[in-house]
């Protein structure tokens, strides 16, 4: 029997913490290409796709570029640098409970699980790699490539599940700490559970109507009843 379940988890402040590595990377990685550090002070970034932030990045600093031409460079030059971050900390690290609720998850048939996520997907996998998480339990994904927008990720992670089972799943779960997510999830028809470990508190989660709402993804047993029933 196939899963019947897709859960969907978004990767920063959901499964790891980089404390703002991508920012820093991106300034590095403006300076190379541009010579200019692209700044995000007063920005809300947080639930956006990467080529969203990096498109606007480089219309707020008037350089009169087409960002699309130079959207390789800027990628690749990205993660030369989030690699130089992660290694001057010594990795990054995951998100309270997160390895412990993968590992119960991965045992559970009825369930596949996979990734939504604004990032990259090179740099999105390295930085569970960095994490210390084993970034080959996530089997259908979708990433910033996949979408100009957050909310066109859920139908490409279905279609993924359709291809490799012949069906769609009975149910599609996103789980990530921004409002962003819970639109997205709802856009696409998914559940959502919003998670407290970024800069959203529970109370802010809550008024997005996510189906569940928690403080971290310790496995307690609310949270894994939600997720098999």
């Amino acid at each position: 029997m196939p899963p019947r379940t897709l859960v969907l988890f978004d990767i920063d402040a959901t499964l790891l913490n980089t404390q703002d590595a991508g920012v820093v990377a991106y300034e590095m990685a403006s300076v190379k290409v541009f010579g200019v550090a692209f700044s995000f002070v007063n920005v809300p970034l947080h639930g956006r796709l990467d080529s969203e932030n990096y498109a606007d990045a480089v219309r707020r600093h008037g350089l009169g570029i087409d960002h699309v031409e130079h959207a390789d460079a800027f990628q690749s030059a990205y993660a030369i640098a989030l690699e130089k971050v992660a290694e001057d900390r010594g990795g990054f690290e995951a998100c309270p409970g997160i390895v412990s609720l993968l590992e119960c998850l991965t045992d559970l048939p009825e369930i596949q699980i996979g990734l939504l996520t604004g990032n990259w997907e090179k740099t999105g996998r390295f930085k569970i790699q960095a994490a210390g998480i084993d970034g080959t339990i996530f089997r259908c994904n979708a990433f910033a490539e996949h979408g100009e927008h957050r909310d066109e990720l859920v139908p490409v992670a279905r279609h993924q599940f359709k291809s490799m089972h012949g069906a769609v799943p009975d149910r599609i779960i996103v789980i990530g700490d921004t409002p962003r997510d819970v639109q997205c999830a709802k856009a696409g028809q998914a559940e959502a559970v919003a998670v407290a470990t970024g800069v959203f508190d529970a109370e802010a989660l809550r008024a997005t109507g996510a189906d569940l709402v928690v403080e971290n993804l310790s496995p307690t047993e609310g949270l894994l009843e939600f997720l098999r029933r």
